[in-house]
């Protein structure tokens, strides 16, 4: 199987888990008596959350080269072999967990596309 890109990053092994949500969020706005009227759906916003494990004598080589593409704050192509292409997606949280060590990395993301801009439409709150 081929394996999931995002920008000049290859992951050596995909993550184990892998999710996509979309999200419209209402617009509203202030009348002239001060309620509040629906005039609209926003944009849609499509989120990808994902966790695995880095392992091996890299796995701190690969866990901060995602974190090196993070601080750029640079969108890029996020590429998944089975569930499609972000043409445009930022980076927006990467998780080391505290089991991890040297040679076994456990992480988690989460990317956000963005439009043809490179804006990023606002989320409503959201619970897994």
């Amino acid at each position: 199987m081929d394996k999931m890109k995002y920008r000049m990053f290859t992951w050596p092994e995909n993550p184990e888990e892998f999710g996509i949500y979309m999200v419209c969020e209402p617009q509203y706005q202030l009348n002239n008596i001060g309620q509040y009227e629906y005039t609209d759906i926003g944009p849609l916003c499509r989120v990808y959350t994902g966790s695995g494990v880095f392992f091996g004598p890299d796995a701190v080589e690969w866990f901060n080269a995602l974190q090196v593409m993070m601080a750029t704050r640079v969108p890029g192509e996020l590429v998944h072999p089975v569930w499609g292409t972000a043409e445009v997606a930022y980076l927006t949280e990467l998780r080391m967990a505290q089991e991890s060590r040297p040679d076994y990395i456990k992480y988690s993301f989460t990317f956000r596309e963005a439009d043809e801009k490179g804006s990023i439409p606002k989320l409503p709150e959201y619970e897994d």
